[in-house]
């Protein structure tokens, strides 16, 4: 094991030390994670339509299905992280729409900021544009970008598909196409990476999951 490997089995094992309910340890720092019933009242509070919880809640199952897969292989991610970044991923949405203006990634992660959640907003802000390095390892936020980039409202479905969708839905210019071609493929380059970890392959996610 190399000092980098070696350096985030620490970093994960310091992660998944519970405090108490929604709390765990992650170098010394303590951070608070929603639990699925807080997640919906927030989603409540800022008037979330049901058809994105309903779209949000089939997110978290995909992301539950990677994440327990993950945690088979020995592959540490933090599971209450992953359910409560899921679950507010688009908590944004709305907000945008009534205020008419805004990207409800950055509106969802200034949210969950102000909420108290930052390890959360972490997340939620680059669920549509992922941050850092290609060379970073599987961590909880690609697994919360993948995830999403696996459901069409509320069903699951292959990344073709969802990529059709968003280009017949935001597709209509130049410039929306080359960026939908852009995050198709960081997530194919993502799926290849977080499946070489699992032991089952992306055309196995819908039937696992109907």
């Amino acid at each position: 094991m190399g000092f980098r490997e070696g350096y985030l089995l620490i970093y994960y094992s310091l992660a998944n030390i519970c405090l108490g309910t929604g709390q765990l340890v992650r170098l010394g720092e303590v951070m608070n994670i929603p639990g699925e019933k807080e997640c919906l009242a927030l989603l409540d509070r800022y008037n979330t339509p049901q058809h994105i919880i309903l779209h949000s809640q089939k997110v978290w199952k995909v992301g539950r299905l990677l994440a327990e897969g993950l945690l088979r292989s020995n592959y540490p991610v933090d599971l209450a992280l992953i359910r409560a970044s899921c679950l507010l991923h688009d908590i944004g949405k709305f907000p945008c729409i009534v205020e008419g203006k805004g990207h409800h990634d950055v509106r969802g992660g200034q949210i969950l900021q102000q909420e108290g959640f930052p390890a959360v907003a972490r997340i939620v802000a680059q669920h549509v544009v992922l941050q850092g390095s290609k060379e970073d390892p599987i961590r909880e936020e690609h697994v919360v970008f993948y995830s999403d980039k696996r459901v069409v409202h509320d069903e699951v479905v292959s990344l073709d598909d969802r990529f059709q969708y968003l280009l017949n839905t935001y597709g209509k210019i130049p410039l929306a196409e080359e960026r939908l071609d852009a995050m198709r493929e960081e997530t194919v380059r993502l799926e290849t990476a977080i499946f070489l970890l699992l032991d089952f392959d992306p055309y196995d996610v819908i039937r696992l999951l109907a």
